[in-house]
């Protein structure tokens, strides 16, 4: 899939996720509710460029989205990066899909800091008739959005959902350690511990160990945790997306054509996204504002910090950041 390509799929989209902001829009209306009708959900149109919206940094910098991932150990985005000044970004996916599911951060990392978003797939899924289809579904996905690709090596016997019983665990936790050294990353997406999964639950004791081993030195690194199979207890970062940026997520899911033709999950991507909004303005404080936030569909995470081979919590200024606002906070937390 091509740039252009990518973005037709999300012009195709976008009509779908503004249903459900102007069925909110309607809901409060008849609620009687006028406070809550100003919500940022964006979106005034489409052009050749895909989405253009109003106050809008994600889709005013659509247009500079360059490459396509082509090979299983990555290919650089060198047109989009502004080398030393953009955050590189390593997500830590569980299967292949889980990168779009929990996708808005590295997705506006991407198109407003120019970001390089290095997907790292940690399985193909445990059907092995389905590994090579899901990591060419990967691919085209990541396309949508400019991530690049790579696929953690292990020995073929290796069950990752045994952890450290596992007789391979070290030797594939050194093997991260290393894609780490390699890539350097500044922010390091993964599950959070107890996000049911055993997979999305082993993904992150083995991304914890080799972070352990990376940050011994110099290194640091913000690990974001997310959540999809169970929500965590004390996430203390909302980011928010306009119905543009929801559209650029279910375009990319889209992709991953074998697993929505068994389970059609990309269609509740708008609505779940809603639903984290309602739980995130119980969770997370913003600026001393209560009650919801001013948009209407966002994902929740925790950010703490690895230094020193060891995770420290981290108490973010700015807790809750709207489609309209700036990520800068959160990249000067490192």
């Amino acid at each position: 899939m091509d740039e252009l390509s990518g973005r037709q799929g999300v012009s195709r989209w976008l009509p779908y996720v503004q249903a459900y902001a102007k069925a909110y829009e309607q809901g409060v209306r008849l609620s009687g509710l006028s406070g809550h009708a100003a919500l940022s959900t964006g979106c005034a149109g489409v052009s050749d460029h895909g989405v253009t919206t109003r106050n809008c940094a994600l889709t005013q910098n659509c247009k500079r989205l360059q490459g396509t991932p082509d090979a299983r150990n990555g290919v650089s985005c060198d047109r989009l990066l502004r080398v030393g000044k953009s955050p590189v970004v390593v997500l830590c996916s569980p299967h292949p899909d889980d990168e779009m599911l929990t996708g808005a951060l590295p997705l506006r990392l991407r198109h407003e800091q120019g970001a390089r978003v290095v997907n790292l797939a940690i399985t193909l899924g445990s059907d092995s008739s389905r590994q090579e289809a899901r990591w060419q579904e990967l691919h085209a996905a990541c396309a949508v959005v400019g991530f690049e690709c790579r696929q953690l090596s292990m020995p073929v016997e290796f069950d990752l959902k045994a952890g450290e019983d596992c007789p391979d665990w070290d030797i594939v936790v050194e093997a991260l350690a290393v894609v780490f050294s390699e890539l350097v990353p500044d922010i390091v997406l993964l599950p959070h511990e107890e996000d049911h999964h055993p997979t999305h639950i082993a993904t992150h004791r083995l991304v914890s160990a080799a972070l352990a081993i990376f940050t011994l030195g110099a290194n640091s690194v913000l690990a974001v945790e997310t959540e999809f199979w169970r929500p965590m207890a004390a996430p203390n970062l909302l980011i928010g997306l306009d119905v543009s940026g929801v559209a650029w997520l279910v375009a990319a899911l889209s992709c991953h054509r074998g697993e929505i033709e068994r389970n059609p999950y990309h269609l509740t991507q708008p609505p779940r996204m809603m639903d984290t909004v309602r739980r995130g303005a119980e969770l997370v404080e913003g600026d001393g504002l209560e009650g919801r936030p001013g948009f209407l569909f966002g994902e929740l995470y925790r950010v703490s910090r690895w230094r020193q081979g060891g995770i420290h919590s981290l108490d973010l200024a700015h807790g809750r950041i709207g489609p309209d606002q700036s990520l800068e906070a959160i990249i000067a937390s490192k």
